[in-house]
């Protein structure tokens, strides 16, 4: 928790750019690289009318921050499944979690898959403009879906995405369903240098987010300034297992 809180004390602005990384590009199925190969690519304006970070962008102490916590976390390549949550609603969980996974595909070696976990308030499919994409919801319902048909391209380079897709039945527990184990462990381990980003409900108040805690490998809490008491945060602190909680990520950015 030290490290990861080492790396980041808050999301600023500033202004400058970052240079992209260069390795060994990671393996990819030929269905994957052909969908690389035809991906319309978001502009910079359209990334910032998003609230992405982008090589070259003028958020320069934003994307340093995001740079540190990228590599905080990869010091474990095998705990790959990052859990990113908070303590209620509106705390800026979807912005940190979407630009962590941009970050991390800025590497060449690296790629990133997003997971839009929060049922309750979901973002990816509006940001990314999928309209009605099916998503993870409709990968555990439907057993003839395969996980091709549910990861979608985001315009970013390396950077994969899964919106939650159709909730049929309100009330049920998705998440403990062994298809969404079996999409978790796929995406895991299907190749090397993948990183999985969830993008989850508040652990405080959403049952999905603490049965994602059973699935994770690392979970990193943000909280804003100002907005939460030092009770909510040892509660939360309580329910994270000591091994999985990388840190908490203090931020100024509110979701409105």
């Amino acid at each position: 928790m030290d490290k990861l809180e080492a790396a980041i004390r808050q999301t600023t602005s500033n202004g400058s750019n970052l240079y992209e990384e260069k390795d060994n590009v990671p393996d990819c199925s030929i269905n994957e690289i052909s969908r690389m190969e035809t991906e319309k690519l978001l502009t910079n304006s359209e990334l910032e009318s998003k609230k992405i970070v982008y090589q070259g962008s003028e958020q320069f102490e934003l994307l340093h921050q995001l740079r540190d916590i990228r590599t905080a976390l990869a010091t474990d390549r095998s705990n790959n499944i990052v859990m990113v949550t908070s303590l209620a609603a509106n705390h800026g969980v979807s912005f940190f979690a979407r630009n962590l996974a941009a970050v991390t595909a800025f590497d060449l070696s690296k790629t990133s898959i997003l997971i839009d976990c929060n049922t309750g308030k979901p973002s990816i499919s509006n940001i990314f403009e999928l309209g009605e994409a099916t998503g993870v919801m409709d990968y555990i319902e439907d057993d003839s879906l395969d996980m091709d048909s549910v990861i979608h391209c985001s315009g970013i380079k390396r950077y994969r995405c899964i919106p939650a897709g159709t909730i049929k039945h309100e009330g049920e527990e998705y998440f403990t369903h062994p298809r969404f184990k079996k999409l978790l462990s796929s995406l895991k381990n299907r190749y090397k240098d993948r990183n999985v980003i969830l993008d989850a409900p508040p652990i405080l108040r959403s049952a999905d987010a603490r049965i994602l805690l059973e699935v994770c490998d690392k979970v990193i809490v943000v909280v804003p300034y100002g907005k939460v008491s030092t009770n909510e945060l040892v509660a939360a602190g309580q329910m994270i297992p000591a091994e999985k909680y990388a840190g908490v990520v203090y931020s100024d950015y509110i979701c409105k």
